[in-house]
């Protein structure tokens, strides 16, 4: 039965459902969106309670993962509005990237680092590119889903993530360490 059914037939089991197959999937997204983890997880639990008390609201023509989404891109946008500039200072990257908790959590130093530089370059794309970085290449939607998550037109997501990708690229590669030429 599909989640969205569950939900509107038995809340109950449905909201733990929904928890359980989707709560990694948001919190991860939401570590690139947010200034810290306890924003996250703020972010995930209320996004998790609006889709179980606004669920006889989802239309199943589009994709469920993608309505939640756009839930939790919606809180993050209005409580960027909220915030003046100095409330909202960059997160602690060495703390996302070393907790052991976390879904995908680095197994080695190097692997932390790496990830580490990639989350940070991530975070600082203007916030339309970056929310649709991190729904396609973290969360895994399709371009379609993420049109309809950030409600626009599929082309302006392409654009986006070209643009994205051109400027992530160029500072990453900037960024690698000189490494010694093999004779």
């Amino acid at each position: 039965m599909e989640i969205w059914r569950q939900l509107k037939i038995d809340g109950e089991a449905g909201a733990e459902r929904l928890v359980s197959e989707y709560g990694d999937r948001l919190f991860a997204a939401a570590v690139l969106l947010c200034p810290d983890g306890s924003d996250a997880e703020d972010l995930v639990f209320r996004t998790l309670d609006r889709a179980v008390r606004k669920i006889s609201s989802y239309r199943p023509t589009g994709s469920f993962f993608a309505w939640l989404y756009s839930i939790m891109l919606n809180f993050r946008r209005m409580d960027a509005r909220r915030k003046r500039p100095e409330e909202n200072p960059g997160t602690s990257i060495e703390a996302i990237a070393s907790d052991p908790g976390r879904p995908g959590a680095p197994t080695s130093p190097p692997e932390a680092a790496d990830r580490a530089v990639v989350r940070e370059a991530v975070r600082r794309l203007p916030p339309d590119a970056r929310e649709a970085v991190v729904l396609r290449y973290f969360a895994g939607l399709s371009e379609k889903e993420i049109a309809d998550a950030q409600g626009v037109r599929p082309g302006t997501v392409k654009s986006r993530l070209s643009r994205a990708t051109d400027v992530l690229r160029a500072e990453l590669l900037d960024n690698q360490p000189e490494r010694d030429s093999m004779p």
